[in-house]
């Protein structure tokens, strides 16, 4: 009977995420220093989410998908999670958003004939502006209500954009790229500048610092949502601002502090210093 009793301690004190798989979901192209190219999963994520999940006693697994695939499988709860998304008022229908600990600034890129810009709407004062972005980017939307004209290719990075802009000088190409691809651009050119390029840098048209979010999948087997006590009715939904969060006791939740106790010890900037030398997480 004490074995019985002991067994069902065991059992039933065991925490519910114990032996768990977290499935990560991520675009096929390379982003290093946060992911390397497909089926190279190195890189800042890999080592941050696989030690998050540790700590909870799961594992991590990494698919690669293309952009449009991987939204249909957050959409439908096959994959759990996507490591780092813009906030998308249309995309709560089905993500949550998490700190995930790390930071991001987005930087404009261009052509050099596009001077110097601080917001986005100063791109209609040029003519043959065309916005490069990804498939499915939540970016169309606003280029949509400004009236500049996109293309949505699969994958993007800095050396595509050089590609499109020596192909085609008669254009003037705008790119949106988070600031730590654009610092790891500079590191593996260390000769050249980006003007040597044909690019021209925006440092202030896209946002300051601010924290980089995970997107968890509301359809996700670990996830279970608990209405947010701070939601207010009457403010536009925002990533600070969601109608729901994860329950306490959830996968999702202790995915979520597990992510939060690495960034208080320091970890976190020790995984991207590890990576990414030249520069820490502000």
């Amino acid at each position: 009977m004490l074995k019985l009793f002991i067994l069902f301690l065991l059992v039933f004190n065991s925490p519910v995420w114990a032996n768990c798989t977290i499935k990560m979901v991520f675009k096929l192209g390379d982003k290093s220093p946060l992911m390397k190219a497909s089926p190279d999963n190195i890189g800042i994520f890999n080592d941050l989410y696989s030690l998050a999940a540790k700590r909870m006693g799961c594992s991590l697994s990494i698919t690669r998908l293309p952009k449009a695939r991987l939204h249909q499988g957050l959409k439908m709860g096959i994959y759990d999670f996507y490591p780092a998304a813009s906030f998308s008022k249309e995309r709560t229908k089905y993500l949550t958003y998490i700190n995930n600990g790390l930071t991001t600034k987005e930087y404009g890129m261009s052509s050099l004939g596009i001077k110097k810009i601080t917001d986005f709407q100063q791109l209609t004062y040029y003519d043959n502006v065309i916005w490069l972005m990804e498939l499915n980017s939540s970016t169309s939307g606003m280029a949509d209500k400004m009236g500049i004209p996109y293309q949505q290719i699969n994958y993007l990075n800095v050396d595509i954009l050089l590609n499109f802009i020596q192909a085609r000088p008669q254009f003037n190409y705008f790119y949106i790229a988070d600031k730590t691809v654009v610092d790891n651009f500079l590191m593996k050119n260390a000769k050249n500048s980006l003007s040597d390029h044909g690019i021209r840098l925006h440092e202030q048209c896209c946002g300051e610092t601010q924290p980089m979010y995970l997107a968890f999948s509301r359809y996700s087997p670990h996830m279970k949502e608990t209405a947010n006590p701070h939601y207010q009715a009457d403010k536009e939904v925002s990533v600070s601002n969601q109608r729901f969060l994860p329950a306490k006791n959830s996968i999702a939740q202790q995915f979520a502090a597990a992510l939060q106790a690495l960034q208080r010890e320091g970890v976190t900037n020790s995984i991207h210093q590890h990576w990414h030398p030249a520069s820490s997480l502000e």
